[in-house]
Parts: C-alpha cells; sequence; structure tokens
C-alpha cells in the first residue's frame, strides 16, 4: 500500500483526478511566485480590477463580483448571514452532502431554516421546486449547482426562475462547476453565484468568489448582525476601490487574474465547456464499458465530477492506494456514500489524453480487483 508523504524538495508528484483541489499547471506557479505590491497599492488594485471584471465576464453578468479570503463554505456563510432576517425563513435545497452543510450553516448560525431534499443521486427538479415553495413563504433560497458529493448537476436553468417567480432571492453553489460548466447569471436572475477557485478554476486553495445582485446588497442593506468578515456591505465598499476590507492572498489573486485572461482570451469559455463536457462524456462510457455504473440518475451527471457506484463490490481504498502507485490520486465516495461510490474529478486543466491515461492504468487495477 503507497504511503504518500509531504515531499519537501519538489512538491507533490502525483497527477490529480479528485474533485478539488485538482491539478495547477506549471504557468499558475510561476505566476504566483511573482513579487507583488501592498494590497492597498494601485497595481493591487489594477489586478483586483482585472480578476473583478474577468469573472463578470465568466459569469455572464454585470452583478458585482467580490473576493473573499476563505474556501467557498465562507460565502455560504455569507449568504446567510448577509441575506436572511432573524423573523424570516431560509429554504436550503439539498441533494447531497453540501447541501446539507449549508442547511447546517443556517441552523448553527440561528436562522429559521428549513431543508428540502431529495434521494442522493437525484436532483431538484422544477416539479419538487415548486411543491416545496408551495409550501411556505421562503425569503432566501439555497441550492447547489453542481452537487461535489454525489456526481449530481442540478437543472439550475430550469429551477432558478421558478425560485425566482416566488419571489425569493436565490443563491447558487457553483464550487465544483464554476470555469467549467456555463451559467448565466443575469440570464437566469441570480442574486449569488459562488465558488471556491481550487476546482475549475485550476488554481490553488484560497481564494472564493462570487457575483452579487443589487437586490442582494440591498437586502443585506437591512440584515442586522451579519458579522465582521464577510459582511457584503463592506466588501461593496472596498471593492469600489478594487480592493478588500482586509489582507487578502495576493499571489493567489494574481493567479487569478492570469488565469481568467487565459480562459477568457486563450481558451475561450465556449471551448473550455465543451471540453469539460467533452471529459464527462468519457468518463461515463468508460464506466459502461468496464461493467460499473455512474451513481447519479443519468438525466442530471456532473461533466466536471463523475461519482461512480460500487457495483462490482471493490475493495475502495486498495484501489486508490494502488492507483498511487502509479502517480494518479483519485479519491473514495464523500460521507455517507465512503465505499458505496469512488470519485473521479476531470476539470480544470485536464486534457482529453491525460484522462485516457489514468482510465486505463485504473481499468487495469478494477480488474485485478475482480
Amino acid at each position: 500500500m503507497t504511503d504518500v508523504h509531504f515531499n519537501k524538495e519538489k512538491g507533490s508528484q502525483l497527477r490529480l483526478f479528485t474533485p478539488g483541489p485538482v491539478y495547477v499547471p506549471e504557468r499558475i506557479l510561476k505566476e504566483i511566485s511573482k513579487p507583488n505590491d501592498t494590497h492597498r497599492s494601485k497595481p493591487y488594485s489594477e489586478m483586483h480590477q482585472m480578476a473583478t471584471e474577468g469573472l463578470q465576464k465568466l459569469l455572464y453578468t454585470r452583478n458585482e463580483c467580490l473576493i473573499f479570503t476563505s474556501s467557498a463554505t465562507g460565502i455560504m456563510e455569507a449568504c446567510v448571514r448577509n441575506l436572511v432576517k432573524d423573523d424570516e425563513k431560509a429554504l436550503f435545497l439539498s441533494i447531497g452532502a453540501f447541501g446539507d452543510r449549508w442547511y447546517d450553516i443556517g441552523v448553527t448560525n440561528g436562522k429559521n431554516s428549513v431543508k428540502e431534499g431529495v434521494e442522493w443521486g437525484k436532483a431538484i427538479t422544477p416539479e419538487f421546486a415548486r411543491e416545496v415553495l408551495n409550501k411556505d413563504e421562503y425569503s432566501v433560497a439555497f441550492i447547489q449547482a453542481n452537487e461535489t458529493s454525489t456526481g449530481v448537476y442540478n437543472p439550475i436553468n430550469e429551477v432558478v426562475p421558478i425560485i425566482k417567480d416566488s419571489g425569493a432571492l436565490v443563491c447558487v453553489d457553483a464550487t465544483s462547476s464554476m470555469a467549467g460548466v456555463k451559467v448565466e447569471v443575469d440570464k437566469l436572475g441570480i442574486d449569488v453565484c459562488l465558488a471556491s477557485v481550487q476546482k475549475c478554476f485550476a488554481l490553488p486553495p484560497g481564494l472564493a468568489v462570487c457575483s452579487v445582485s443589487n437586490a442582494a446588497f440591498e437586502k443585506a442593506s437591512e440584515v442586522k448582525n451579519r458579522g465582521l468578515y464577510f459582511d457584503f456591505i463592506e466588501m461593496k465598499k472596498r471593492n469600489a476601490k478594487h480592493q478588500t476590507p482586509t489582507t487578502p492572498p495576493i499571489p493567489q489573486i494574481r493567479g487569478l487574474a492570469s488565469q481568467l485572461d487565459y480562459i477568457l482570451n486563450k481558451e475561450g469559455l465556449e471551448k473550455r465547456f465543451e471540453r469539460h463536457e467533452q471529459l464527462g462524456n468519457h468518463t461515463r462510457k468508460w464506466v459502461e464499458n468496464i461493467n460499473l455504473e455512474m451513481f447519479p440518475d443519468k438525466k442530471y451527471v456532473s461533466n466536471t465530477v463523475s461519482t461512480i457506484k460500487n457495483s462490482l463490490d471493490l475493495d475502495i481504498p486498495k484501489m486508490v492506494s494502488m492507483l498511487l502507485d502509479k502517480g494518479y490520486r483519485i479519491v473514495n465516495g464523500y460521507g455517507d456514500l465512503v465505499n458505496k461510490t469512488f470519485r473521479i474529478g476531470h476539470m480544470g486543466e485536464i486534457q482529453l489524453k491525460d484522462l485516457e491515461e489514468m482510465l486505463k492504468i485504473l481499468a487495469n487495477i478494477i480488474d485485478e480487483l475482480k
């Protein structure tokens, strides 16, 4: 069994096919190693502006885009604290572990939180959303675009308009799909669309980003006890100067600005989305060819994270370890799905040939374990 340790001299030599953090290309590592000015300097503000304007283009939005020094969970908590008044109800539409986490954030922040969910592997359908919204009045609804634990991509293009018609604000967690799957924020009317950068952006962890609508800012201005670190209103004030309220990880923001330039002006948005779709399709075909099964409902499979059912009763930890011996890392199932599933991340800068090489090796390991 492989025993991988911290590599002080060279860093990790593994090729990551995980749901995040993912492989970071050499050009990004070089970019973040460059010297920087302070976070209150003109050069920093220019870089910050490049990043936020790039995010607007990526998300097809005119809404203000903010940069947070946290993981995506920080913005998930910010949404709860900034947008839900004490006398209002918040609806959490859950299809897996991270939907459950958002609900837990609501509860632990003392908000009147209601969770409505479906069986893991299923999606929130328009019919389900209508049924739930007819039960009560909600001020804000929270939903995942891509649920990293189950490999399900919710049909947000159909569901978000239904939520908006109810009068609620909509917050979308696009953590494992933003920069890999197209989301048109303004067309859908999404009030907060959030993600962290260690997944489809292919950046090192440490940053989270989001777009925030004018309606969400207006609502936040009416909410008491928003907290300090994740206060949307303070973030907005500093963002007007192309800065953040507190010291951010400047090297990562340099990397973000560089990566957005690459995505928008070199690879191109549509080609990037097409590549991720190709990676998803190839993985699903591979699963079929080796007589395994996808865990999610086939109508709602993710193009960035494949959650695969352990239908061959494999020793998943051993399989992962054997693949590590070959220099690749995939991961076990998440939470309640440990050993019942395993997950392959195919996002960020992974190319089809990279995926084909890894899957060929994994297929041989599975043959050996059967």
